[in-house]
């Protein structure tokens, strides 16, 4: 890289980082929305205790609640940690794929690719299950953008492998979908994750993806040892209990696993 190109590079990961910090404040919508049915887009963002629409400056992602000290203006209720959290780690995760691919465009369609997933994973580790919508929409916008990204650049390699990558996922969850209608078996918990993998790690090549493969399938076995051994312990002596704590991350296998992956894949890619 020359040294006349890193300036430019620094001010596209802080933008990345930044547009990613208002995405968290949408995905924070998404999460809590989505697997009750409502709009996403409709009411305004409100307070769930007392149901007030917020302000515009009662929206800006982390400073907000900073400086409203975590409590509703109105009613004082507590305003979880996780809304902030959300916030920065889809800015810091949007400027880290902006690194990773260098500020180029295609970095636009991983982006809304991450932001998918942390959305999935989030609803599903909330013990939800996320609706095929999330992931279809977010893989679709996705798509358009590698695909009109790297076609623009001749990058035919990223198109069609992340094409194929999409269409290879969508007919393993078509597969799973029809074995299990009503997701009744939590290995497949979060399967709708796998449209957002497919496009991801096909668009890196065979290598990342091979790499993505390994740590999916060495994820989805500790978590499933791990289940079993937390479930074995709750019930090795006296009467089983009602409920069985299991973490969300053993508790949602797949998800746990194809995050992993595109993490592994994108790391071997770079």
């Amino acid at each position: 890289m020359s040294s006349g190109s890193f300036p430019l590079l620094a001010v596209t990961i802080s933008c990345a980082g930044v547009v990613g910090l208002f995405i968290g404040s949408f995905l924070n919508v998404v999460i809590y929305r989505a697997p009750l049915g409502l709009s996403v887009s409709t009411p305004r963002s409100f307070c769930p205790n007392c149901q007030r629409q917020l302000a515009w400056w009662e929206n800006i992602p982390l400073f907000s609640w900073i400086g409203l000290r975590g409590r509703c203006h109105t009613c004082h209720s507590p305003i979880s940690i996780r809304y902030p959290m959300v916030e920065l780690a889809t800015g810091v995760t949007f400027a880290l794929v902006t690194w990773a691919w260098h500020g180029t465009a295609v970095s636009a369609g991983y982006c809304v690719l991450a932001a998918t997933m942390i959305a999935v994973a989030l609803i599903e580790y909330g013990g939800q299950r996320s609706p095929l919508s999330v992931a279809a929409i977010g893989t679709g916008v996705a798509e358009v953008l590698i695909v009109a990204a790297a076609g623009w650049r001749h990058h035919w390699s990223i198109v069609i492998g992340s094409l194929i990558g999409t269409v290879a996922a969508g007919a393993v969850f078509a597969v799973l979908r029809s074995a299990d209608p009503e997701c009744r078996d939590p290995r497949a918990h979060g399967r709708t994750a796998l449209l957002i993998a497919g496009c991801w790690i096909g668009g890196l090549g065979v290598g990342p993806a091979a790499v993505g493969a390994g740590f999916w399938i060495g994820t989805f076995f500790v978590c499933m040892v791990g289940t079993w051994a937390l479930t074995r312990e709750k019930t090795g002596a006296g009467p089983p209990p009602a409920e069985t704590h299991v973490p969300a991350v053993f508790a949602v296998p797949l998800v746990s696993a194809l995050t992993t992956a595109l993490v592994a894949s994108l790391i071997a890619w770079g």
